[in-house]
This record gives C-alpha cells, sequence and structure tokens, in this order.
C-alpha cells in the first residue's frame, strides 16, 4: 500500500488544491483519485 493508501485508511482526507483542464481531459484526475485516494478538489 502506498503512502495516501495508508492515510486515507486512517480516516485522513486528501484534497488536491489545482484543478486544469488538462487534469480532467487526460483521465489524471480519476487515476489519482483511483491511485492516490484524493477524495477532494479545490481551486483558488
Amino acid at each position: 500500500m502506498n503512502a495516501t493508501g495508508t492515510l486515507h485508511d486512517r480516516g485522513q482526507s486528501l484534497w488536491l488544491d489545482n484543478i486544469t483542464r488538462d487534469l480532467l481531459e487526460t483521465g489524471t484526475l480519476a487515476r489519482y483519485i483511483n491511485e492516490l485516494s484524493v477524495t477532494g478538489l479545490t481551486s483558488n
């Protein structure tokens, strides 16, 4: 298990503070969700 998976299993929510069109169109965000347990997304 990777470090982000361990954090997720321990109840931590992992957020990504960076959103781009490319992140969505290339499937990278989906990969982050599936492989790195990202559970939130924000853009300022």
